[in-house]
């Protein structure tokens, strides 16, 4: 095929969803190929709703587990399990700024059940602090955290989100139109099979009312279709 029709033929699919190693074996050429081509619509795409290029996106490791990706291991090979980041996955995106400046948000998102419980106003930055901002960002885990194509980091976290409402649970007031936007449009539903293994696993955090989010869990999915895991606080 010609540069015209490839270009056509890595659009259609991109915005679709399908991660640019699935492109390339279906179209049939490397995926050096068609890696750039997908940077170009994406930035193109970004640049339209007035969005800077995007200059990385990063994850902890452990964000994997459960999630269905047996299937899909360009995305499951970026990762390893770390037990105890099972089940969140902290994201971070770098958009270009003017002048060599970038604006850095983050993102934090139960993947397993309660959807995006944090997200971090936009810091803005010269470009060359981004090293730093990752280290610090990921401060609290054991390994370094991973790069990842946005694609991915914005299913992480718009579908964890859309995932959790349909259990009955709004993502944090922090997470504006704003926030969401700023990750790039997402028509969903993707590859990622939110839930633990099929069905919502709930871990509670310090400042959560279990008895309330099981209660939910009851109304949404019914009793015996979703696990538990209370580790703090009274029920």
């Amino acid at each position: 095929m010609d540069d015209a029709e490839l270009v056509e033929q890595v659009r259609r699919r991109w915005e679709q969803g399908v991660p640019p190693k699935v492109i390339a074996r279906a179209l049939g050429v490397r995926p050096s190929v068609v890696a750039p081509v997908v940077r170009r619509i994406a930035a193109e795409a970004d640049v339209s709703r007035g969005l800077g290029r995007v200059l990385g996106c990063w994850v902890n490791c452990g964000w994997s587990v459960g999630l269905g990706l047996d299937g899909h291991p360009e995305w499951a090979e970026l990762d390893a399990p770390a037990g105890e980041a099972e089940g969140f996955a902290q994201v971070l995106v770098a958009r270009e700024g003017r002048r060599g400046r970038a604006t850095l948000r983050g993102y934090l998102a139960d993947v397993h059940c309660l959807g995006v419980k944090n997200a971090r106003d936009p810091e803005t930055m010269d470009a060359g602090r981004i090293p730093t901002a990752i280290r610090t960002y990921y401060a609290a885990f054991d390994r370094p955290a991973v790069e990842i194509p946005i694609e991915l980091g914005r299913e992480l976290i718009l579908g964890a989100a859309a995932y959790a409402r349909g259990l009955g649970f709004e993502p944090a007031g922090a997470f504006d139109e704003d926030a969401a936007a700023f990750l790039g449009e997402w028509d969903g539903p993707g590859r990622i099979e939110f839930g633990r293994d099929g069905q919502p696993f709930y871990l509670n955090g310090p400042y959560d009312n279990p008895a309330a989010v099981i209660a939910t869990l009851e109304r949404s999915v019914g009793a015996g279709n979703f696990h538990v895991s209370v580790a703090v606080g009274p029920m």
